[in-house]
């Protein structure tokens, strides 16, 4: 049995990551400067976006991309109902409209009839996301509909059909919250697909250069010493994301020999491990009493799916309703040691 207790989240920054902190607080470089265009940069190149915009939160970052996009209250705004509560949080405080859909079957991907049937004149965007580190293709989606947004949180430098993920889109929105595959402490980032989307959402923001020519603009760009958090995880987050692989494949044999189950990559899509999702057969509060006396966690994704917090009949969200009520989130972070993964796997394969 583990000695100590184990979490899904714990932020894998080491002593090492913490060198460019330190420098920033040395060099006095504590505001957006330098090394948050570094950060920048190296997303960028990552993601084969055109540029990007590293902002103080997630809020921050949907903020500028609904105002980039004109966003107006009475708008009505697409996005699947498994999702962060976040999203619903900012769209009905902007007065937006959301316009929630379900899952397609066995896959973590929004349901693209569903979507299709929710376009109305009033529709303004579609937000995808991207789940626990599995990719799908946007492609559809975005020739449904001309405006989308992809939340590319957990598959930050992904592929698909040879391209990376959130390239095609007009933005893209990566969360750097503490249970983030990247983590700055707090902030985000939006990434824009063309120069004259990223010029125009650039020039929504407050900078040093001031004119009689006033508008109000957005006080939100990235600090420095939490940008410089940034630089060093994506740095080796290819190193990484090599050792959650090794540890969710590990995983996915030891709940083949258990009652619980996991649902499958498409094929010839990248899959990052980000997360490690288990589909668990027994009641979900049943599952998370046994894994405890073992000293794991085990973690639903969401508190909620967005459709309950609006009250909507639960009928029309299947899907949805099915992973809420057998989803859990096992720990599968590239800190854990080789005894760690051993006694977690042993416990999936015994699952009841």
């Amino acid at each position: 049995m583990l000695k100590e207790f184990v979490s899904v989240y714990r932020p894998t920054i080491k002593r090492k990551d913490l060198e460019y902190v330190l420098n920033t607080m040395v060099e006095d470089k504590i505001a957006y400067g330098e090394y948050a265009k570094v950060f920048e940069r190296k997303l960028y190149e990552r993601t084969g976006s055109y540029n990007v915009i590293a902002v103080n939160s997630i809020f921050s970052a949907l903020s500028l991309i609904f105002q980039s996009l004109d966003v107006k209250s009475g708008d009505e705004v697409i996005l699947p109902s498994f999702a962060p509560q976040v999203y619903l949080n900012f769209i009905l405080l902007y007065g937006a409209v959301p316009k929630l859909v379900d899952m397609e079957e066995n896959s973590y991907r929004p349901s693209i009839t569903m979507i299709r049937d929710s376009i109305s004149e009033k529709t303004k965007l579609v937000i995808l996301y991207y789940y626990f580190g599995y990719t799908y293709d946007p492609s559809p989606y975005i020739d449904l509909f001309h405006t989308v947004v992809e939340d590319i949180s957990s598959v930050i430098g992904a592929g698909v059909n040879g391209e990376k993920v959130g390239s095609k889109s007009q933005y893209a929105i990566a969360d750097f919250s503490s249970k983030s595959l990247i983590t700055t402490g707090d902030g985000a980032a939006v990434f824009c697909n063309s120069r004259k989307n990223y010029h125009f959402t650039k020039s929504l923001i407050e900078n040093e250069e001031y004119s009689l020519d006033y508008k109000p603009r957005n006080y939100c760009l990235m600090p420095d010493l939490n940008a410089s958090m940034g630089i060093s995880q994506i740095e080796t987050l290819d190193h990484k994301l090599k050792l959650r692989e090794s540890i969710g494949k590990i995983y996915e044999q030891a709940a083949l020999k258990g009652r619980s189950g996991f649902i499958s990559q498409e094929k010839d899509f990248d899959r990052y491990y980000s997360d490690f999702p288990i589909i668990v057969k027994s009641n979900l509060k049943d599952a998370q009493l046994f894994l405890k006396k073992y000293k794991i966690e085990g973690l639903r994704p969401f508190a909620y799916p967005l459709h309950q917090y609006l009250n909507l009949p639960k009928e029309k969200f299947p899907v949805t309703e099915y992973f809420y009520l057998t989803t859990l989130l096992a720990p599968n972070y590239s800190s854990l040691t080789k005894t760690q993964v051993t006694e977690i796997a042993k416990v999936l394969a015994s699952m009841i």
